[in-house]
Order: structure tokens, then C-alpha cells, then sequence
């Protein structure tokens, strides 16, 4: 939460708070309405946030106009909760707007981190600044325009809460809005990757959709009402409804931000994993150890004389390494190819422990068809050999059978006296695949007698 380079959020947060408690006080003082100051103060907030974490232009003018309309409605219904509790005029507004702007301050804080805090706060100021602030400017002359508005002698108070009586009243419009909004932000992330053009269609969409709804509000369809049109009521029904369209939107939009971000982050995990099991992969293909064990085999058998064992073995080196090769970027293979290739694999480890090493295979017709993360199976008996003790008189048969959905790979427990430490790489890599893949977990269990590893058949 602290930045190395300059002052954290959380401090600007309450320094804000602290720049809006002052402003209410003062503006109390010279009788002077301080919805202008403290409006600025609002939208700069929203916008260091924003920029800190580099939010997109876009984002940034959604956050800042709910901050804006949400802060003032919230400030209109708490300052006078407040004013009842610490009976002060004075204090009242100052410790409302206070205790407002650090909720917007926070929950903006923690939309921002919901990309991860990824970049740097270098990076993040190199948004588009110029746009930051056209929008800024925009969200302040509407938000002046409404409190004109709404503070005119054409709309008064009742009459504002009439008129929302009477769109939440009409069903009809009320659907059209909220469906309409949810397919005009499905269909608008498809547009046009120009802000400009994507913000006046937005503008212009807007006006032309509350327009509609408005019409279907004042003549109360699908029922009808018979009323004659005129222009003043209209206009009054359309700056509430418009209110009201221009928020559904915003939440929207910010429901399908959250969304896209979470799968965002969720195919970027999944991609530094895949990396990260793939360079895992790499490394046991040309494990020193094994490969050092293999030549030793080979040169044991060449040096007997053994040249069709030495044939063999160099045929099902190369399988097991073709077979790693091929499935180098592929994130599922086929159980029936992961059974040939930890058959060969298992060859080679034959030939190394010449007695006291086996494999008992217990596996379903049905399931060789289903998937699992290649070179899995290889892994977990590599590690079975490399931790246990494999000798005649202490033998090591792993199993590897399959119950309903699942795979497990069971050996006794009989570790070497030389332990190696295990770091258990390989099997946080496996487990790190299945959930970025499905969701679903491996079971790793361990015994006095027995070590077993269950994974997912997908």
C-alpha cells in the first residue's frame, strides 16, 4: 500500500478528506455554496487514483461521474443524519463530506487494485493526461448543469421525486433501460478503439435512448394515457430520466470492467504458469542426472557388448524425448499417450535398477480418453525413484490406477538414508496447471507406509 517513489494512496486519500472538510467549513462561513469547490476536489481525486494505477481514459470518466452523482446524492441525505446526531450546521457538512470522500476514496482505491496493482507507478502516469482532463472538465459543467437544473424554479424537489415515481412505476421502461444498457456495453467494447469516437457515440446514444424511454414514461405505454404533449414537462421528466440512465450505465460498465479484468488476469496467470511449467518441462528433458545415468546404462551395454539392449535403449531415449518435444506447448494430452510414454520411461529406469523396480498399472478402458497435463505421470515416478530406496531387498512397485474421474499414483514410503531435500516443484507446477485449466485440485496424501498423488482426469 506504500510507494517507494512519493506519497501512497491511502495518504492522498485522507488528505483530500481532510481538502473537503476545509472547503465545507469555509464555504459555511462566507455563506458562498460550495458545490463547484467540492466537485474538483472529487474529480481530482478520481483521477490521481485513476492515473496512479493506470486505469483506462475510459474507466477513469465512469469512476469519476458515479463519484460525482453518487457523493452529491449521499452528501444531500447524510449531512442531514449527521446534523441530527452532533446538532452542529457548521460541522455537519464538513465531517459528512469528509467521511464520503474517504468511502469514494477507498472503494476507487480498491476497484484500481482490482488489476493487480501491475504497473509501475512510473508507467501509470504515462496515461492520456490531455484526455483525462477534457473529461474531467466535461464531468464538472454536467454535473454544474444539473445542480442549475435541479435547483431551478421549474424542477423543485417534489417534483424530481414524482418524476422518478413515475419511471419506477412504468415496468416496461424500466426493462428497456436496464437491457438496453446491457447490450450497449456489450456491443460498444466492439466499436472502435478510439476514445473520441467511442465518447461521442456514447454521448449521443444516451441522450437519444433516454429520450426514448422518457416517451414511453410520459405516456405511461403500454396503457397510454391520452396526455398532450408538451415540451416543459417533458423536459422535466427527461433530465430525471437521464439521471437515472446515465448511472445504470455507469454500472454497468464498471460490472463489465470488473469482469473483463478478472479474465484478463486470469489468461495472464494462466500464461506465466504455462511458461513457468513449460521451462520446468525444459529442465527435466535435459536433467543432467538423468541424462548422466542414461549415458552410464548405455555405456555399460555397449562396453558388454550388449548391442540390441543398447539399440533398445537409445530408441526409447529418444521416444521419451520426442514425446516431450512434441508436447512441449500443449496443455492437455490423451491418458492412453501418457501411459506409452511413462511405459518407456519406465523402461529406461529398468534398466538402471535391474531388480526391486515395477509398475502396476490398474487403469479403466473408459478413462483412456480423458486428459491429463503432459509429462505429469513422468514427473511423480521420477520423484518416487529419486526419494525412495529401489533395491531387491527393498523393492519399489508404484501403482498408477484410475477411480472414477481421477488418476492415483501410489509407492510405498521407504526413504533413502542420503535424503534428498524435496522442493516440490514439480507438483506445485502440476497443481498451478489443473487450476488455471479447471479449476480443480490435486490431492497429494502421505502416509507412514505410503506416498499418493491423485489427479484430475479431464
Amino acid at each position: 500500500m506504500h510507494n517507494k517513489n512519493g506519497v501512497s494512496t491511502p495518504v492522498i486519500i485522507h488528505l483530500f478528506a481532510l481538502a473537503h472538510a476545509l472547503i465545507a467549513i469555509m464555504s459555511r462561513v462566507a455563506n458562498y455554496v460550495d458545490d463547484v469547490p467540492l466537485t474538483i476536489l472529487t474529480l481530482a481525486l478520481v483521477v490521481i487514483i485513476a492515473l496512479r494505477h493506470g486505469l483506462q481514459a475510459e474507466i477513469v470518466a465512469i469512476l469519476a461521474l458515479m463519484s460525482t452523482l453518487v457523493g452529491y446524492l449521499l452528501g444531500l441525505v447524510g449531512g442531514d443524519l449527521i446534523e441530527l446526531i452532533i446538532h452542529d450546521r457548521m460541522l455537519a457538512p464538513a465531517l459528512t463530506t469528509a467521511l464520503l470522500t474517504e468511502l469514494l476514496g477507498w472503494g476507487i482505491y480498491a476497484f484500481a487494485r482490482v488489476r493487480g496493482g501491475a504497473k509501475s507507478i512510473h508507467s501509470s502516469w504515462k496515461q492520456p493526461i490531455p484526455q483525462i482532463i477534457v473529461i474531467a472538465i466535461a464531468i464538472l459543467l454536467f454535473r454544474i448543469s444539473y445542480t442549475l437544473i435541479f435547483n431551478s424554479s421549474y424542477i423543485s424537489e417534489t417534483s424530481i421525486t414524482t418524476e422518478l415515481n413515475r419511471l419506477l412505476e412504468n415496468t416496461v421502461a424500466i426493462l428497456v433501460m436496464l437491457s438496453g444498457n446491457m447490450l450497449f456495453v456489450s456491443f460498444r467494447t466492439q466499436f472502435t478503439d478510439r476514445i473520441e469516437l467511442r465518447s461521442a457515440f456514447t454521448v449521443l446514444l444516451t441522450l437519444l435512448f433516454s429520450a426514448a424511454i422518457t416517451l414511453l414514461v410520459y405516456y405511461d405505454f403500454p396503457h397510454g394515457n391520452g396526455k398532450i404533449f408538451a415540451m416543459l414537462p417533458f423536459l422535466r421528466l427527461y433530465a430525471v430520466i437521464l439521471l437515472c440512465d446515465v448511472v445504470v450505465y455507469a454500472l454497468f460498465k464498471l460490472v463489465d470492467y470488473v469482469l473483463i479484468s478478472h479474465a484478463e488476469l486470469h489468461a495472464e496467470r494462466g500464461k506465466k504458469h504455462q511458461a513457468q511449467f513449460q521451462y520446468n518441462k525444459l529442465k527435466m528433458q535435459i536433467n543432467p542426472h538423468f541424462l548422466f545415468n542414461s549415458l552410464n546404462i548405455l555405456d555399460f551395454l555397449v562396453l558388454e557388448q550388449e548391442t540390441e539392449r543398447a539399440s533398445a535403449f537409445i530408441h526409447k531415449l529418444s521416444d521419451c524425448y520426442r514425446y516431450m518435444l512434441k508436447n512441449e506447448d500443449e496443455q492437455l494430452v490423451l491418458l492412453q499417450e501418457e501411459l506409452i510414454f511413462a511405459r518407456k520411461y519406465a523402461e529406461l529406469l529398468q534398466e538402471r535398477f535391474t531388480s526391486g523396480f515395477s509398475i502396476r498399472y490398474e487403469i479403466q478402458d473408459d478413462c483412456l480418453a480423458r486428459h491429463i497435463v503432459p509429462c505429469a505421470l513422468q514427473l511423480l515416478i521420477e520423484n518416487a525413484t529419486k526419494h525412495n530406496i529401489v533395491s531387491p531387498d527393498q523393492p519399489l512397485e508404484i501403482t498408477i490406477r484410475t477411480e472414477g474421474d481421477r488418476l492415483l499414483v501410489s509407492n510405498p514410503l521407504q526413504p533413502r538414508l542420503s535424503k534428498q531435500p524435496s522442493t516440490r516443484k514439480g507438483l506445485n507446477n502440476i497443481r498451478q496447471q489443473y487450476l488455471d485449466l479447471s479449476g480443480k485440485e490435486i490431492v497429494v496424501e502421505q502416509t507412514d507406509t505410503e506416498f499418493r498423488v491423485e489427479l484430475p482426469l479431464l
